[in-house]
């Protein structure tokens, strides 16, 4: 994989509570000049990325029930369709994890289930938030994301109790879904040797803040025969 290949797999991620529209327009900036698939953004910057984007082939994407995962359906669902009329491409939403832990399995899938119509035609990725999940509860989760219709599952917001993206994970992620939907790495991802070890373990896309150095880091490491 070259880095043109790998910054094709990135979704170029500003999700701090304190970016400003400099911020903004920065990442929107940075994704165009190096390839990236998506810009991932709060809501509120949404209409400004359509705007900034228009005309180029880098997705929109929007990360919603973010990072804590409490949402009620009903709020979820009118955003997702807000971002949908606004433009965006992809929504990544937050489970409600406490359904799961909760045994309230009906609960979660509907609320998943719910999401995934209002996108309606948006590409959607489920955060599992793997860290505070057992291997079952991860597995089984995955497992009803998928009969919800997902496009992704992804293990973690990169927030509080999220953790890194692990090889273990990834893998685990990859062999709980089928073929038809893909895995995204998120959380610690810093430089090109981790990312591409997460793609070598089943990840199809990359989630991370640090998209310009990983592949700038990759640039150095061909010029020199690495990688």
């Amino acid at each position: 994989m070259d880095v043109r290949e790998l910054a094709a797999r990135i979704d170029h991620t500003n999700l701090n509570p304190d970016a400003t529209i400099r911020d903004i327009e920065r990442l929107c900036e940075e994704a165009k000049q190096h390839g990236f698939r998506a810009v991932v953004v709060n809501p509120i910057w949404v209409p400004y990325v359509v705007r900034l984007l228009r005309g180029t082939e880098v997705r929109i994407c929007a990360a919603i029930n973010f990072p804590i995962g409490g949402s009620s359906t009903l709020a979820k669902v009118v955003e997702i369709r807000n971002l949908k009329a606004m433009g965006c491409d992809d929504v990544d939403f937050m489970v409600n994890v406490g359904y799961l832990k909760s045994g309230m399995l009906e609960e979660f899938r509907r609320d998943v289930e719910e999401q995934v119509r209002a996108a309606d035609g948006m590409v959607t990725k489920a955060i599992l938030e793997t860290a505070v999940l057992t291997e079952d509860e991860t597995v089984l989760a995955a497992r009803i994301c998928e009969e919800a219709g997902v496009d992704y599952v992804k293990n973690s917001t990169g927030w509080g109790k999220g953790g890194p993206a692990t090889v273990e994970v990834i893998r685990l992620l990859r062999r709980s879904v089928s073929p038809k939907v893909r895995v995204k790495a998120s959380g610690g991802i810093r430089d090109a040797k981790t990312a591409l070890a997460l793609i070598e373990a089943g990840a199809d896309l990359i989630g991370t803040s640090r998209g310009v150095e990983i592949v700038k880091g990759m640039e150095s490491q061909e010029k020199g025969g690495g990688y």
